[in-house]
């Protein structure tokens, strides 16, 4: 009988360890995932002052003592910025150079191909363009899914994850759990599964925000190349 409780505590024991590794992974990859924010929307940032000559925004740093959701406000604030910058360089592209717009919004080929069209148009029009990567970087901006990316904030239902201090996800699994559930029999499961949540919306749109860059900068390099 004893052989046989001591064997249902390792049992148990051995499942909290495991609960308790998942929640460390979980809330380190929602602090990568955090941080990337601040890295993607910092790189625009030095895209749209090195090809449009504007900075809408000084460069936006992650506070670990603020929480997650004062973090978001921020950089949400700033995509905002860059998105108006590139709704209102594409209007000009669009109604001054409508030549180049089509071809930077022309669908149906691939991304090197279309790149490759703009340089030629650039080089056939003698650079009377002007500079082709600035317009090329404030249209796709423009038309891409920049304002549906952003991170998310409170709404009607209350967020317990985004009201933690970003340090606090580099915490150990009791001290995340504490802050996000008391304490309790269930309170470690119910860490792991807040996490996971947040994680599964936080995730794809940082992916997707990510997407948006890396086209950005496939265009600006093979458009530069040779140019």
């Amino acid at each position: 009988m004893l052989c046989h409780i001591r064997n249902l505590s390792m049992f148990f024991g051995g499942q909290d360890e495991l609960k308790k590794e998942e929640l460390i992974r979980s809330t380190q990859t929602l602090h990568h995932y955090v941080l990337n924010y601040f890295n993607i929307t910092n790189r625009l940032l030095e895209i749209l002052n090195t090809h449009l000559n504007q900075s809408p925004s000084p460069a936006v740093k992650a506070n670990e003592r603020e929480s997650i959701e004062e973090n978001f406000a921020r950089v949400r604030d700033v995509m905002y910025q860059i998105l108006d910058v590139s709704e209102k360089e594409n209007k000009h592209v669009q109604k001054e150079k409508p030549d180049l717009y089509n071809q930077i919004t022309f669908s149906g080929v691939s991304l090197k191909d279309k790149a490759e069209l703009i340089k030629d148009l650039h080089q056939k029009t003698m650079g009377l363009l002007g500079n082709v990567c600035g317009p090329v970087v404030a249209v796709r901006l423009a038309n891409s899914v920049l304002g549906s990316v952003m991170p998310p904030v409170k709404q009607n239902e209350p967020q317990p994850v985004l009201s933690l201090a970003l340090g606090d996800l580099v915490q150990s699994s009791a001290r995340i759990t504490e802050l996000l559930c008391g304490s309790g029999e269930k309170s470690l499961d119910e860490a792991v599964q807040l996490v996971e949540e947040a994680l599964s919306v936080l995730k794809p749109l940082c992916d997707s925000y990510n997407d948006i860059l890396s086209e950005v900068e496939a265009y600006v390099s093979i458009i530069s190349e040779n140019m």
